[in-house]
């Protein structure tokens, strides 16, 4: 295990924040998370992140700090976008000396849950959501306590949390901690953060299992059994990608190679004089189908461009959309399109959002006769949402195109059109954000993740 994400730029780095950040948006949060790490900066980037969107949340945090200093942690937050000066003096932040917490009094499990439990409820009587605390593991290294006796402490909080509004994010520095304990660390942590991605842990224990009698048994055959699953899993993953390649290559290259052949003699024969009307007809429409069929290896191509290049950031909304209606009137003349409501605001999104509203904003315009328009409507219905609704005068998309992206399966294409609305669809979703076609209202909405002013 490691931190082997290339680069410490400054780039990559608000990459990885904005990355994780979306996560935290998205995923159904554990109770109890653990950031597994061996460089300070990821450390640093993924706790303050953590910090960061509990202040989002509405909850009382706390920051337990032990291998870094309190400075170090204000500045991490700074870094985050997080007020900490004003935040400090509000009462939402507070950030403390993990020894101070766990060992003033010698190391005591149940004093230590007691404390955490005290938190947990001023926080409530305060009037907060809940409490949320980041802790520096490094503590346990200052007590005689053995490592296992540490995991008691850490599964006898995961059989009290749940009772709790409280998310507890405990980070291990895999180096310090070495390999065994780390394996360890993982039976008690549901979820886990590593290299800025948020995991579902398949080794996590119960209390109850962690503690059984046999569990020394149990979690060996427990880790090789899914060890070997995740293995079989991942070369029947790598194999479908290196065989769907393959196909891709030739539907994208052979088979357009050929089809240009076809088309080349098709429109040498339509100039001969001695055709028919009947077989003019028929050749006019072999030409057609020919197109249509190049139109959609023409857009096959550009969608696996696109998909090469997904990342997560934050982008200005209007900039972004002002981008998107340039490039869409330029590609339908005479459109007319409107942006309303609070477009002013940035969103975590893909960094191909634009390349998705244009894909959205063409095949709409393309499908109207006469005076193509289209309104978006942008508005803010909660914290930390952005919503983009699309309102045209006729049906945006032919309702087989809407149904296969609804149930998630593709449908036999007609034109290029169709596999644009699920490139759409792939962008929005890789940000985390939502493609829909509600039942009621307007005839197609975006969410996005808002970062809150």
């Amino acid at each position: 295990m490691g931190d082997s994400t290339p680069g410490a730029g400054t780039d990559e780095s608000e990459d990885e924040t904005n990355r994780l950040l979306a996560e935290f948006s998205r995923e159904d949060l554990a109770r109890h998370l653990a950031l597994f790490y061996r460089e300070p900066a990821t450390q640093l980037s993924a706790a303050s992140t953590f910090i960061r969107y509990g202040l989002h949340l509405g909850r009382r945090c706390f920051y337990l700090t032990d291998a870094n200093t309190r400075d170090a942690i204000k500045a991490a937050l700074r870094d985050a976008g997080v007020d900490v000066t004003q935040r400090m003096a509000a009462g939402d932040l507070t950030i403390r000396d993990a020894s101070e917490v766990y060992l003033d009094s010698g190391f005591n499990p149940e004093e230590m849950i007691a404390t955490l439990e005290s938190a947990v409820e001023e926080s409530i009587e305060m009037g907060y959501e809940g409490f949320w605390v980041a802790g520096e593991n490094t503590w346990c290294f200052h007590t005689e306590a053995s490592f296992d006796h540490i995991l008691d402490f850490e599964a006898e909080f995961d059989a009290t949390c749940p009772d709790y509004p409280v998310t507890a994010l405990c980070q291990y520095d895999i180096d310090r901690f070495g390999e065994e304990s780390t394996a360890k660390a993982l039976w008690t942590h549901e979820q886990i953060i590593y290299r800025s991605t948020i995991c579902e842990n398949p080794y996590y224990l119960t209390p109850d299992a962690y503690q059984s009698e046999a569990d020394s048994q149990l979690n060996a055959k427990l880790m090789l059994e899914q060890t070997h699953d995740l293995a079989r899993s991942r070369r029947q993953v790598t194999q479908r990608e290196q065989r769907l390649d393959v196909v891709s290559r030739i539907l994208r290259h052979n088979i357009r190679n050929d089809l240009n052949v076809v088309r080349t003699n098709l429109e040498l024969i339509e100039e001969e004089n001695s055709l028919t009307e009947t077989d003019s007809k028929r050749l006019e429409t072999a030409i057609e189908h020919v197109n249509d069929v190049f139109e959609i290896a023409d857009k096959a191509r550009a969608v696996q461009q696109t998909l090469d290049h997904l990342r997560v950031e934050t982008l200005a909304l209007d900039e972004t959309l002002a981008r998107a209606v340039d490039r869409a009137e330029a590609a339908v003349p005479g459109a007319t399109i409107s942006i309303d409501g609070e477009s002013e605001t940035t969103v975590v999104a893909d960094s191909n959002l634009d390349d998705a509203v244009v894909e959205l904003l063409t095949a709409i315009l393309d499908n109207q006769e006469e005076q193509p328009s289209v309104s978006l409507t942008c508005s803010t219905p909660a914290e930390g949402t952005l919503r983009l609704d699309i309102q045209a005068p006729d049906a945006l998309f032919p309702a087989s195109d809407r149904a296969a992206l609804e149930r998630g399966s593709e449908t036999q294409l007609e034109h290029g059109r169709g596999l644009g609305l699920w490139l759409a669809n792939w962008i929005i979703e890789n940000g985390h954000g939502t493609l829909a076609f509600p039942a009621e209202g307007p005839q197609l909405r975006i969410e996005l993740n808002r970062v809150a002013n």
